[in-house]
């Protein structure tokens, strides 16, 4: 009987396989159709004139004196600016020039629930056309992943880099840095990928191991680590789960920071913003969250630390309460989703306290911050790179007007139009 039943068993798996591989090769005919692929078009010098330019270097827009674009860098800013007679005219009258946006918090690739198979179809299949393509549709021209399948991720990062696919610029970390059976792996074991969401996870507790973990991944391109401090789950409750002690989180950072890269810490919603922001992180994922109220002590600890503070607003129920404290003291809000709608998060921020000029200060520049990007990314001014949105509206008084993308320029490639 315990052999038929085994029979049974490997036959049912072989059908599953099958039917996966039929499913993928159905996929496959879809999104084979419609890759998102960028133009073919050379890039071109671009100029553009009119219109309101808020450069994200201050809170206040000013006419636009002139913005040329070229050779994929902001060239020049200025009345006087020279332009040659080839360039590419845009006229920008009654719109608003912004930097392009920066989505801090998304997963490119993972599913939680996904087995090795279904990751193969994914990243072979899909790389996630629609998200690219809906991504740049908002404005959105970079974005953090913080926590994707190993190899895949570095895989879809080149072919964007390289422009095999279009969409935004991605930065990633490859999996996630968490204690043995730690969120998001719950019943995973040391170091093994195993458990609900393992395969997008690194599993130890062990310094020397995270080390040589991290030391691989620097080599594979990562651009930063993620790391999950996340043991208290509610203050009410108390209830715990499994999460790396700090002196693994210690040393995490220490061997990021040998190999150049940043480290983001998702965070329970009690103290635990406090002790990670003190370890020299770059960012606060999630953080004091379910209605607890943030206290004096961790936000002192993260403006003392120049900590981003990424609060994911609407993936995070009960964070909001605390947006006006952090703004009033003047903490670093960066913008992230976490897989939700990017403008629905902006309009979350300016509802629960911040004015919608500083909510475009988190969109571009806090975000740029966040990446170690700041000489490259998140403000218009010259020798950045040629990352730009034209909306209607004026988003420094009301945010929802961001929503209203006209264009949007990465890169110095136009790269979405409003039709």
């Amino acid at each position: 009987m315990r052999t038929l039943l085994n029979v049974l068993k490997k036959l049912l798996l072989a059908v599953a396989a099958v039917l996966v591989l039929a499913i993928a090769s159905l996929g496959a005919a879809y999104y084979f159709s419609d890759w998102y692929k960028p133009s073919a078009q050379a890039r071109q010098e671009i100029v553009i004139r009119g219109g309101t330019l808020f450069d994200a270097v201050t809170t206040q827009p000013q006419a636009n004196p002139g913005v040329v674009l070229r050779d994929g860098k902001i060239a020049c800013i200025g009345a006087t600016c020279a332009a040659s007679a080839g360039a590419v005219q845009i006229n920008a009258e009654g719109l608003a020039i912004v930097p392009g946006l920066i989505d801090l918090h998304g997963h490119f690739l993972s599913t939680e629930n996904s087995s090795n198979l279904a990751q193969a179809v994914w990243e072979s299949v899909r790389v996630q056309p629609q998200l690219r393509r809906s991504l740049h549709a908002a404005g959105v021209t970079a974005y953090r992943s913080l926590g994707d399948p190993d190899q895949a991720i570095f895989d879809a990062k080149r072919m964007l880099a390289e422009r095999e696919l279009a969409g935004p610029r991605l930065f990633v970390v490859g999996p996630i840095f968490t204690a043995p059976g730690g969120h998001p792996a719950y019943g995973g074991k040391d170091p093994n990928a195993s458990g609900i969401g393992g395969f997008m996870t690194f599993q130890s507790d062990d310094p020397v191991q995270i080390q040589q973990k991290i030391a691989q991944l620097a080599a594979q391109g990562a651009d930063g680590i993620k790391a999950v401090f996340h043991g208290n789950h509610d203050a009410a409750t108390q209830r715990r789960l499994p999460t790396l002690q700090a002196s693994a989180l210690q040393a995490l950072v220490a061997a990021a920071k040998q190999h150049g890269l940043w480290v983001a810490v998702h965070v329970g919603p009690a103290d635990e913003s406090r002790q990670a922001a003190q370890l020299g992180v770059i960012s606060i994922e999630h953080g004091v969250r379910n209605g607890n109220v943030i206290g004096d002590d961790t936000l002192d600890a993260l403006v003392q630390n120049q900590i981003v503070y990424v609060p994911t607003l609407g993936h995070e129920p009960g964070a909001e309460i605390n947006i006006a404290a952090l703004y009033a003291a003047g903490v670093t809000i960066g913008v992230g989703t976490d897989v939700g709608d990017y403008h629905d998060e902006l309009a979350r921020l300016q509802a629960a306290g911040m004015p919608a000029a500083e909510v475009l200060i988190a969109a571009t520049r806090h975000g740029a911050k966040a990446l170690h990007q700041q000489d490259q990314l998140g403000t218009i001014e010259a020798g950045k790179l040629a990352d730009v949105v034209l909306v209607q509206g004026e988003p420094w008084q009301q945010i929802s007007d961001l929503r209203r993308v006209q264009t949007v320029i990465q890169d110095g490639y136009v790269v979405f139009t409003a039709r």
